[in-house]
């Protein structure tokens, strides 16, 4: 089996980037000068909006900017393949206004790089710099993508210059997040990282996300909304990582129920890192009904967390490895974890309480193999063919509870572009028996 490539570079520039700020201001050209996408458009950059129209390839030969009040549609079907100008910085779409991707499940929209450059060696590259929202973005919809080679070096005027960008970014509390149905490869660091933002990230694939550090979905302060039904494979370090940091006004609040987190954490050094749930510095929310399998780390809360707000209950952990058992509930939290602990929860021992799923081997690898770092074997990081529905007879089937509400946001979005909030399930997970949670099988 193939391995990882890591890069050497791109560590040295996560680790940098990792206290970098995140104020930028980016300048939204002058109306004039804003290009409008015809029917005979093939190349996109510069201060664009209008409609990448259905079934067509674009090539992205410059940084796409979305100037305020100003919208870009992307139609189902869409292939934009993502060049690169030799500077060492990735091209990106920064977002002032709307971007609008609405695939389908029939007609996704793929976001890549050129052919050649599709590689399992690239897989940490940071080919380009993803979707970055601006402290003006009204709105980031993303609804059946397929998204890689992500967390490049932001370029000269964007968001994030000079730094490793994350996948997905927002900077304002006002700035709505909407993915949904999404397949995510590879990030240099952070997948997502909104500070600040309404958000509805459900039923999507997260794998290969953060080289030797960042976490999956890497909450910050204000942030206001729902993570639900979405597999999160093979992570550096956390998968679901919630935080008020960085708030002024609007604290944090995000539920994370009927998720998977899978072989997560062990790509970043250190033990107090790698915790597949995770809340801290003054955040609130609800883990509900969640599957946490073969994890450096169990769920943790953290002290400086608004405990009296949190409850972890009706999850799920697995573990195939004395070592995995021994930080169910990590040993840097463990009160504060269990003062958020139900009594509903399914925590065993070695091997006890396998989910179950149709095609998972969860004892495949070696703990030797999921510590190998740069050597991890790539099936550790990807869904490939596995099969997460469950069996008849799982422990998860009913266990979950729907005994409580997804946090409310008021959105301002609306039509096609409006999230579909999903309600929670007796089946823990993200496949639930009725098959009306997340549609990668």
């Amino acid at each position: 089996m193939k391995k990882i490539t890591m890069y050497a570079l791109f560590a040295a520039v996560l680790t940098f980037a990792a206290c970098g700020d995140d104020t930028t201001t980016v300048d939204d050209g002058v109306q004039d000068s804003v290009k409008t996408v015809s029917a005979t458009t093939t190349d996109i950059s510069g201060y664009t909006r209008g409609t990448l129209l259905a079934g067509k390839t674009y090539n992205m030969v410059g940084t796409v900017i979305i100037p305020m009040n100003e919208t870009l549609r992307v139609e189902p079907g869409v292939t934009v393949i993502v060049g690169n100008d030799g500077s060492g910085s990735g091209f990106e779409f920064t977002v002032n206004g709307t971007l609008a991707a609405l695939g389908t499940k029939a007609q996704p929209i793929t976001f890549t790089v050129p052919e050649a450059d599709r590689t399992i060696e690239n897989v940490f590259g940071g080919l380009w710099c993803g979707f970055q929202g601006t402290a003006k973005a009204k709105a980031i919809v993303l609804k059946h993508c397929k998204v890689s080679y992500l967390g490049g070096q932001g370029g000269a005027g964007t968001v994030r210059a000079g730094k490793s960008t994350y996948g997905f970014a927002s900077l304002d509390p006002n700035t709505e997040i909407i993915v949904e149905d999404c397949y995510f490869t590879g990030s240099v660091d952070d997948m997502f990282r909104p500070n600040g933002g309404k958000i509805n990230i459900v039923r999507n694939v997260f794998e290969f996300a953060g080289e030797t550090g960042g976490d999956g979905l890497n909450i910050k302060g204000g942030v206001v909304g729902n993570i639900a039904y979405n597999l999160f494979i093979g992570g550096a370090t956390n998968a679901y990582k919630i935080s008020n940091e960085g708030s002024t006004t609007i604290q944090t609040n995000v539920n994370v129920y009927n998720n998977i987190a899978l072989n997560g954490g062990f790509r970043r050094a250190g033990n107090t890192r790698g915790a597949n749930i995770n809340y801290e510095v003054g955040a609130r929310g609800y883990a509900f009904n969640n599957i946490v399998a073969n994890c450096k780390r169990g769920m943790r809360a953290l002290a400086d967390a608004d405990l009296p707000n949190i409850k972890f209950d009706y999850n799920l952990y697995y573990a195939a490895y004395a070592e995995m058992v021994a930080e169910k509930i990590p040993t840097d939290a463990v009160v504060p974890t269990e003062t958020v602990l139900g009594t509903n929860n399914i925590i065993g021992s070695t091997d006890e309480n396998n989910p179950m799923w149709q095609n998972v081997d969860l004892k495949a690898f070696t703990m030797v193999d999921f510590l190998a770092g740069s050597n991890q074997n790539r099936a550790i990081n990807e869904k490939g063919t596995k099969d997460f529905r469950l069996k008849a007879g799982s422990p998860c089937i009913g266990k979950g509870t729907k005994q409580w509400a997804p946090v409310q946001v008021q959105w301002m979005v609306s039509g096609d572009l409006a999230p579909s909030i999903m309600q929670p399930s007796t089946d823990m997970g993200a496949y639930p028996l009725d098959n009306t949670g997340n549609q990668y099988f």
